[in-house]
Formats: C-alpha cells, sequence, structure tokens
C-alpha cells in the first residue's frame, strides 16, 4: 500500500483498519490524540461503551499494540480515560511502551469560563467530578522532548495566552460543555456527539508532540475533533500537518458528525476539499 499523501477519514473497525494501515503507515504516525470507551456502561451516548464480550483490556490491547508499531521513533499518544478504567490503561501501556514512558496528566473538564451551557450533574458522595485523566504514553521518552504550547491563562478577568511548557493539569483549554458547543457552532445543531473533546487541547497536544509536518492519527475519532484541530493549527502556524482519523458506524457517527465536521472546518479555513480522502464502509 502507497503512503496516502492527503487527509483521510476511514469508516470501519479501527482494529481493521489499523492492520490495513500498517504496511504503508508503521513508524511514520507522529501524534496520536484518541479518546477510547471509558467502560462506564452509559447508554445515551451513541456508541458502545461497554460490554466487551472478553473485557475491555482485551478489547483495547490489541489495538494499543497497533498504536505502538504506527508511532514514530518519537511519537507520542494522548490517552482520554477517567477513573473506570485508568488502572488497567495504565498497566495496560505499562506493559506495551514500559512504564518508563508514561506520563499521567489531568484535564479539568469543568470551568466557568466555558461552561454556559453545561447541565450540572448530580453529586457523588457529595463531591461534584470536575476532572479527568490522560494517559502519556511515549515510543522512547528518554528522545523525546515536548514542545512549549500557547497556554491560555486569565489576566484579570481577560483570557490571553503565553508560550510555555505543556502542564500535567490541563486548565483553560476548554471543557466537555464548550466542545459541544464547538460542534453546534460548526454544523448548527446541538447534541450531534455526547463526549466530544475541545479542540483547543487537542490542538496544544499536537502542537507539543509533532513539528510542523507531523502525521497525527485518531483511531477513536468520534465527532472529528482531531481533525478539526489539525486543520486549525496548520491554518494557524502555515503547517503541513496531516490526519488520519478512524471511526466506526455505530449511530452513523461517521457519514452524520464526523464526515459533515471536517468539511466544515475545511470550508471555515479555506482548505481545497480535494485535500481529503473518505474511505465509508
Amino acid at each position: 500500500m502507497e503512503e496516502n499523501l492527503k487527509n483521510l477519514i476511514i469508516e470501519s473497525d479501527n482494529l481493521i483498519a489499523m492492520e490495513e494501515l500498517l504496511p504503508a503507515y508503521e513508524g511514520k504516525v507522529d501524534v496520536m490524540p484518541i479518546d477510547p470507551p471509558y467502560n462506564t456502561d452509559i447508554s445515551h451516548i451513541g456508541y458502545k461503551d461497554s460490554g466487551y464480550a472478553d473485557g475491555w483490556v482485551a478489547f483495547m490491547r490489541p489495538r494499543l499494540e497497533l498504536a505502538c508499531r504506527l508511532l514514530s521513533p518519537t511519537g507520542v499518544m494522548f490517552i482520554h480515560i477517567d477513573e473506570s478504567e485508568f488502572a488497567n490503561l495504565w498497566t495496560l501501556c505499562s506493559e506495551i511502551f514500559g512504564g518508563h514512558n508514561l506520563i499521567s496528566m489531568i484535564w479539568k473538564k469543568t470551568n466557568p469560563l466555558f461552561d454556559a451551557n453545561r447541565k450540572e450533574k448530580p453529586l457523588e458522595s457529595g463531591l461534584r467530578r470536575t476532572h479527568e485523566f490522560i494517559v502519556v504514553c511515549f515510543k522512547d521518552r528518554a528522545n523525546t522532548t515536548l514542545a512549549p504550547v500557547m497556554q491560555p491563562y486569565l489576566n484579570g478577568s481577560i483570557l490571553e495566552e503565553r508560550l510555555q511548557p505543556l502542564e500535567t493539569v490541563v486548565d483553560f483549554m476548554g471543557t466537555t460543555a464548550s466542545a459541544k458547543d464547538e460542534l453546534a457552532e460548526l454544523l448548527g445543531e446541538y447534541g450531534l456527539f455526547a463526549t466530544p473533546k475541545p479542540v483547543k487541547m487537542i490542538q496544544e497536544f499536537i502542537r507539543s508532540a509533532g513539528k510542523t509536518d507531523a502525521l497525527v492519527m485518531d483511531f477513536f475519532a468520534g465527532s472529528g475533533t482531531t481533525g478539526h484541530a489539525v486543520l486549525a493549527l496548520n491554518s494557524e502556524d502555515g503547517g503541513q500537518r496531516r490526519f488520519i482519523l478512524i471511526t466506526n458506524n455505530e449511530s452513523d457517527i461517521c457519514k452524520r458528525v464526523t464526515v459533515p465536521r471536517v468539511r466544515a472546518a475545511m470550508e471555515r479555513y479555506g482548505i481545497e476539499a480535494a485535500s481529503l480522502e473518505i474511505r465509508l464502509s
């Protein structure tokens, strides 16, 4: 298989798609921001999040093993998760990447500055859940240095940005609620996808872990945030980054959300439609 020089969206089981991509892309992917199922047994989100026949770890293992092979020698993967499977994910990634190649981060997924449309959830034993985890997997941490990011911060009541190292607590880069707002603003309908991640956060992960010509892959692409983030970052700095997005056909997510979102983002940033290849199942 020859390497595709276009941005690519694939509608497929990600295990099958990654196996097919391996001959052309082994050792070539620079950044992998992924948002896998959390195994939390919730039914309203529109895709399978639990109930795997042989368990969640057995589902994730072959996908992460392929991801490790696809990563470049200095590649980095950012895996979003909550506490339901954090321990299992950490153990699994330690086995695949080596514990010395892992770092944990915390994303503050709520912030009053971004949460005008947030629906408050019931307290849990008197606690309000305001964070999730990110497991950062380096292919070779000893020889990989993350670049500084454009970190938003409050200057009085004004949100500004400054170049600084990426921190292990991610804040002011958007929230769950603002990610839903971003999707609605782009596609004109609220609630198209229940669990998107904010563009700014994924954009800064890509800026930090990859050069301006990085190849970015998201094999749990969902609403297409990663593709949107690549396009936004290229528009900002003139980069030539490319993306490969893989998502399945549950609830027709790819045709209904992923593809329309990426196309709308391309139109926003003045990118030619011919630069995108779409492979539907």
